[in-house]
């Protein structure tokens, strides 16, 4: 009997080690074969993917990638849009990611409005900007002037390729959308019309939320920046295995210029460490000479006007600064505007509704927002419309719906401020007699890791779960229970009597919806450092109440009491019959914001009194829109 089971056992693996001689020698060979699916002719003869370098006047070589659509006929012309990025316009495969997508595993593919674009007629031309990628040159500063005017070459040259119709579009998201704004102000004719979603007009705004330094952002996207210039993918485990860095030019066979571009990228600042170092707006970033503002959308405003070109916008509710900044881009610019904003995640690719059902789809989905955008596109590029006027088109949560404005806030809005009273209790009414509370600042309090302070780096993982654990870290406000519907629709401001036991800190205000069940919904917060406190009369960017300079910092006096007001996001939401509204107050986000002061304790003290009341401002409306 044991003779046989010992014959067993050596037959068994003999097998297993033939399977795996085979399954070897099959992904070796599937290696070998492998074709890359970019180099594909279309039917008019040209590589779908081809991808080369453009040399621009300084004679810095920029690597670029033309994906045509499919089905290009000979003689076709199509429009092409223009998608820049520092995160590579493509990744490179090693020898074992080449086999397993030879037989068939997706391992790493288009990204996906590429080819939702390209079956719509549009070639699409994927750049890396430069200093990353496999392009030359070095960053002193994102966004700078050598970066910007690179795109001015690359719009000319696509629209005098023999498959363009000489019309071009500039589109993207984040970064992408930053530049694709950059590019309206460089006064390019062949550049018809822009879509710039999850942008940012002011990175100043992005990096220092209300003066308060997002630290846990830039500390990961400064990581992950690091790594895609070093040529490395910002990924762990097995992606390593299958990725080996950022894609080359079709004719770099061997990689040298590609290493010699990543050599080139050592130059390039360091992201962290140079934002840390720059608390106000007038601050310049390490050694580019620039501050942040100086490389921001706003910087290039009357450019961008004067180029007159209409933009199509998406936005979500919760994505860090950006709704702000889109909704004040609508009166800041006189470019013609189209702007959706939901509750959707930086990229468009997730719901962000707290109020929906777990897994909720996005709305509008991923594909209707490419569709959308197309359709847009359409209008500018396949034809010579004329741009209607600016318009926003927004999602009031729970339950309200999908509403069109011709400007933000909505036009009707009637402004209703809710008082912080005694026992905790937010009323309608100002209050009649005097009082304070005090809050010992509890720094452990968090609006956890999902937040939006993070979803510039994270895209769709945004979510505010249940706050009621949070909010006992807090001092809080809450209403009665309403007699009526509310709808909120527009920018609360928060206007708060306060004294701190210390010169500096950071005071956060959320806007909350408590459902009768107890379960607090996140609809919104201000954030504002207290040095940062004095009104300005000619704010820039998503804080529209202060201006964040040098010049206006100063030390709050501990214990004397002072007016402050605090700016929160954007919102659309109907706060329900039965529901009721909260304010919260923290002096701290652990895991997002920067702790200030950095140690040792602190201690606020709210005023609630007639002469010195604090509250929050809301701007809502008393029915909603019929459109």
């Amino acid at each position: 009997m044991g003779k046989w089971l010992r014959r067993g056992l050596i037959g068994a693996g003999a097998l297993v080690a033939g399977l795996a001689l085979l399954l070897v020698a099959t992904i070796a060979v599937a290696g070998l074969l492998y074709r890359d699916p970019a180099r594909a002719p279309t039917p008019a003869g040209l590589p779908r993917g081809g991808s080369s370098y453009l040399t621009m006047p300084d004679r810095t070589r920029i690597a670029v990638t033309v994906w045509l659509p499919a089905d290009l006929q000979r003689g076709q012309r199509v429009p092409a849009l223009i998608k820049g990025t520092p995160y590579w316009r493509g990744g490179g495969l090693t020898f074992l990611g080449k086999a397993l997508t030879e037989l068939g595993v997706p391992i790493l593919q288009d990204e996906p409005d590429i080819g939702m674009l390209g079956r719509r007629g549009y070639a699409v031309v994927t750049v890396d900007t430069r200093g990353t990628g496999a392009s030359f040159g070095h960053q002193a500063v994102l966004l700078d002037e050598p970066e910007v005017d690179d795109f001015g070459e690359i719009i000319d040259w696509a629209a005098r390729q023999p498959w363009s119709n000489g019309r071009v579009g500039a589109y993207g998201f984040s970064y992408r959308g930053m530049l694709a704004v950059s590019m309206a102000a460089l006064g390019r004719p062949a550049l018809k019309a822009i879509a710039p979603s999850f942008d940012f007009t002011s990175l100043y705004d992005t990096t220092y939320p209300g003066g308060v330094f997002s630290e846990t952002f830039l500390r990961k996207w400064g990581a992950q920046t690091g790594l895609l210039n070093r040529g490395e993918p910002p990924c762990p485990g097995l992606c390593r295995w299958l990725v080996a860095g950022p894609k080359p030019v079709d004719d770099d066979r061997g990689g040298a210029l590609l290493r010699a571009a990543i050599a080139e990228h050592a130059r390039n600042y360091d992201v962290f460490a140079c934002a840390r170092r720059t608390p106000h707006r007038d601050d310049v970033v390490c050694t580019s000479g620039k501050t942040l503002d100086q490389v921001s959308e706003f910087a290039r405003r009357a450019a961008v006007e004067r180029s007159g070109v209409p933009m199509y916008v998406v936005a979500g509710w919760f994505d860090a600064t950006s709704p702000a900044e889109a909704l004040q881009r609508t009166s800041g610019f006189s470019n013609p505007q189209q702007v959706v904003v939901g509750a959707i995640s930086h990229g468009g690719f997730m719901s962000t509704d707290p109020f929906a059902a777990p897994g909720a789809g996005a709305d509008p989905s991923y594909a209707s927002q490419v569709g959308a955008m197309a359709d847009f596109f359409d209008a500018y590029l396949k034809a010579d419309r004329r741009p209607p006027p600016t318009s926003v088109r927004y999602q009031v949560l729970n339950g309200g719906g999908w509403r069109t404005s011709p400007g933000w806030p909505p036009p009707g809005t009637v402004a209703r401020r809710f008082f912080a009273d005694a026992g905790a209790k937010l009323s309608a009414e100002a209050p009649s007699g005097d009082g304070a509370d005090t809050y010992q600042v509890d720094f452990s309090a968090s609006s956890g890791p999902l937040s939006r302070y993070q979803s510039p780096v994270d895209l769709s993982q945004t979510a505010y779960p249940d706050r009621a654990a949070a909010d006992r870290k807090l001092l809080t406000y809450t209403s009665a229970p309403l007699s009526d519907d509310l709808t909120i629709a527009g920018d609360p401001v928060a206007d708060l009597t306060l004294a701190s036991s210390r010169p500096d800190g950071a005071v956060i205000v959320y806007l909350e919806d408590v459902l009768p069940n107890g379960r607090v919904v996140y609809l919104g917060e201000g954030v504002l450092r207290l040095a940062d406190r004095k009104l300005a009369t000619t704010p820039v960017g998503a804080d529209p109440l202060h201006s964040h300079l040098t010049a206006d910092a100063a030390p709050m006096t501990p214990g004397r009491a002072e007016p402050i007001r605090i700016a929160l996001s954007p919102i659309a939401a109907v706060v329900r019959k039965g529901e009721r509204l909260r304010i919260a107050i923290a002096g701290a986000d652990s895991g997002n914001l920067e702790r200030i002061p950095a140690a040792g304790p602190e201690t606020f003290e709210i005023n609630r009194g007639r002469a010195t009341p604090s509250f929050i401002e809301l701007p809502t409306l008393p029915t909603l829109p019929t459109r």
